[in-house]
């Protein structure tokens, strides 16, 4: 495990934070119910719509006519069929994303931690050339637990005083609350949040922001 000389670290959230895969993600799940002959057509918004979710709070919406069991197993073939698509069809970074984060890791240590599968960070890092940038990177998939809980996993594993965690939805800013850390708003992604927060309105914010806050 790398030794991190600077204890105060920035966990981002992936989807509408650090990248847009929603038309691909909408395109890997409706060629799964198409290779799997099943009726279910999932729209852009639709899919944006689960963006953030839990399996138990996505399977629901996605496979309402069917009982949660069978809508598991529905959503688990969306999810392999994702997995394999975006090797190869990856999400699109924001505006400045590189060189925004070259920047923040120069002074702190960057990780993510999403909601997603196991294998969905992977396809961000590998597809995009990103792993440079993250000491490490944690999900739901790996540990089955909630957000809020892996953001404690980073914070106790690295031994960071303070964190900032970055999110789009508020979902995000609920899970950051939960773990008593600092949140920043993504506002050029896929939420609204209508509570006086922290935010940034584009990536090239939040270099001048994380130093206000951690000045604090």
């Amino acid at each position: 495990m790398e030794k991190l000389v600077n204890k105060n670290g920035i966990i981002f959230d992936l989807d509408g934070t650090l990248w847009d895969a929603i038309q691909q993600i909408m395109d890997a799940w409706n060629l799964a119910m198409k290779k799997n002959s099943l009726h279910y057509v999932f729209s852009y918004e639709k899919t944006k719509s689960y963006m953030g979710l839990t399996p138990e709070e996505t399977v629901p919406l996605a496979f309402e006519d069917v009982n949660f069991e069978t809508g598991l197993r529905y959503f688990k073939l969306a999810l392999k069929e994702e997995i394999q698509y975006l090797k190869d069809n990856p999400g699109v970074m924001y505006p400045k994303e590189k060189e925004v984060l070259k920047i923040l890791k120069e002074k702190y240590p960057l990780f993510i931690v999403s909601n997603s599968d196991k294998g969905y960070i992977e396809n961000y890092l590998n597809s995009l050339n990103m792993n440079e940038y993250f000491i490490d990177h944690i999900c739901a998939g790996d540990t089955n637990k909630a957000k809020w809980e892996n953001i404690l996993i980073i914070k106790e594993k690295y031994k960071l005083n303070k964190i900032i965690y970055v999110g789009d939805t508020l979902k995000d800013f609920s899970e950051t609350k939960k773990a008593g850390q600092i949140f920043i708003h993504a506002s050029y992604g896929f939420g609204k949040i209508d509570e006086k927060i922290y935010k940034i309105s584009s990536l090239d914010e939040l270099p001048q922001l994380v130093e206000e806050i951690f000045k604090i």
